[in-house]
């Protein structure tokens, strides 16, 4: 299906910390003014060394979301399952599928979660970009133990970490020829984690990593139609029957009755759509309301 662009979303994320968050640095950095653990850094041309979100980072903890309301959904007849993180008696998607050629049966017999992210036979529908400072992030020190459980005296330590306390990080989200219910699922891990219900980073158990997030705008492009504005599509509205059964795509099609969009722009071959947020508001409930079908 990736040989063709029927529809794309772009969704500009601005997610800012509500306490301490820390995203660690996988090694021991050369400048020896930074803690013990350090929030991760790159370079960039235009800003110099920083701190960042990575974008794998923000999929692994969303994608953890997605599988453990797939797994409670449980239903192995459809898209509404996810393959064992630990593979035991059942195996993962990749593992049963490693030798087989035809492109929809791998879409179609993989579980929900590898239809969004992937695995090593199939690409997935989302994306994401790297999350960089859209202003001063403030970041502090914050020292810690670790504590015997034999003794309850300390056994290592302190240690310091490097925080993040204020500020916000920007970057994308993007899915391309999408099914409904995977925005609906994508919004839903957004929406938990402006509830607190899934943090970000290190040190969760220690109250580190709550967020909140922020979509400020929504880029829908899709094949240039005579269809209405407040409709959004989703794949199966753009392919035939064969291709739909083919690749076992699931209702439903379109969302419907959505705001006028701010923004309309004729590309040629696809028309785009934007929204702020929020329009993404009104998509996002739709998208998550449609989950239940």
């Amino acid at each position: 299906m990736h040989k063709t662009r029927y529809n794309a979303l772009r969704l500009t994320l601005a997610i800012s910390p509500r306490g301490p968050l820390l995203v660690k640095a996988g090694g021991i950095s050369a400048n020896p003014s930074l803690p013990d653990m350090q929030f991760v850094r790159t370079y960039r041309a235009d800003a110099g060394e920083t701190v960042y979100i990575p974008g794998s980072s923000l999929k692994g903890v969303v994608r953890g979301f997605v599988e453990k309301a797939l797994r409670t959904l449980d239903d192995q007849n459809t898209w509404r399952w996810a393959c064992p993180t630990f593979p035991d008696e059942q195996e993962s998607c990749a593992k049963r599928l490693e030798k087989e050629e035809n492109s929809a049966k791998v879409y179609r017999q993989s579980c929900g979660a590898c239809r969004i992210f992937g695995h090593t036979r199939l690409r997935g529908r989302a994306a994401f970009t790297d999350l960089f400072p859209a202003a001063d992030v403030t970041t502090e020190i914050r020292y810690g133990v670790a504590i015997s459980r034999l003794t309850h005296a300390v056994a290592h330590g302190p240690f310091e970490m490097e925080v993040a306390v204020a500020g916000s990080f920007e970057g994308h989200l993007v899915l391309e020829n999408y099914e409904i219910w995977q925005l609906g699922l994508l919004a839903s891990a957004l929406e938990a984690m402006n509830q607190g219900l899934v943090k970000v980073g290190f040190g969760k158990n220690r109250g580190f990593g709550e967020v909140d997030v922020k979509v400020k705008e929504v880029r829908v492009d899709e094949v240039a139609s005579t269809a209405d504005a407040t409709t959004l599509r989703g794949l199966a509205a753009f392919v035939n029957g064969d291709e739909e059964e083919a690749y076992g795509l699931a209702p439903p099609k379109n969302l419907q009755e959505l705001p006028d969009p701010k923004g309309r722009e004729d590309l040629g071959i696809y028309s785009r759509r934007v929204y702020d947020a929020g329009g993404w508001q009104a998509i996002a409930q739709k998208a998550i309301a449609a989950l239940s079908t």
